[in-house]
C-alpha cells in the first residue's frame, strides 16, 4: 500500500479523532475505555515533562486517497541526547498487516540517522504481545519493565531500544 507522511497540527484534530475512534482497540487494551477526542488532543499536545513541544513531531500516515490511516508520535533527544522516543505508532485496523508499520519505521530510522540520532526507544504495553513481536522483529531489544503513562493512566510497560 502506498502511503505518505505529513506533520499533523491542531487543524487535523477531527481526522485524528476519527482515527482514534477507528483504532479504539488500542486504548481499550491500554485503559479499558476510549475517548477519541481527548486521545486526539493528547497525541498532539502530550510530551515528557523535561521536553518542549518543539521536540515532538506527530506524523500522520496517509493512504493514496489522502485518508489518515495512522499516526507516529516522535520525540527527539529523549530520554538522552541523540536518543529518540517513539511515543506511539498507531494504525487503523484496515491498515494493519500490510507492512505499513515496517515501511514507516524504515523511513523514520533514515531520518533519525540523518539528524545524528544513535538509538530509538519505546515503551510497549505489557499486555500487548502483538506489539512486542512487531518491535522485536524490527530489531528492538527488551531493556526493562517500568511503569508508563497512557492517557493519564499508569500501567506496566516494557522498555525497548534499537541502536542505530
Amino acid at each position: 500500500m502506498d502511503y505518505k507522511l505529513k506533520i499533523l497540527t491542531e487543524q487535523d484534530l477531527p481526522i485524528i479523532a476519527t482515527l482514534c475512534k477507528e483504532a479504539s482497540d488500542y486504548m481499550v487494551l491500554a485503559t479499558g475505555e476510549t475517548n477519541p477526542k481527548k486521545e486526539a488532543l493528547d497525541l498532539l499536545t502530550s510530551f515528557p515533562p523535561q521536553k518542549r513541544l518543539e521536540d515532538k513531531t506527530l506524523y500522520g500516515i496517509f493512504d493514496a486517497h489522502n485518508n489518515l490511516i495512522g499516526v507516529l508520535d516522535l520525540i527527539r533527544n529523549y530520554p538522552t541526547t541523540k536518543a529518540w522516543m517513539i511515543g506511539l505508532l498507531l494504525l487503523s485496523p484496515t491498515a494493519r498487516g500490510q507492512q505499513i508499520g515496517e515501511q514507516v519505521h524504515a523511513q523514520i530510522v533514515t531520518q533519525i540517522k540523518s539528524e545524528g540520532g544513535t538509538e530509538i526507544r519505546l515503551g510497549i504495553l505489557k499486555n500487548n504481545p502483538r506489539a512486542q513481536e512487531f518491535w522485536q522483529r524490527l530489531g528492538y531489544t527488551f531493556q526493562e519493565e517500568k511503569i508508563g503513562t497512557v492517557a493519564g493512566v499508569l500501567m506496566p510497560v516494557y522498555a525497548f531500544k534499537l541502536s542505530l
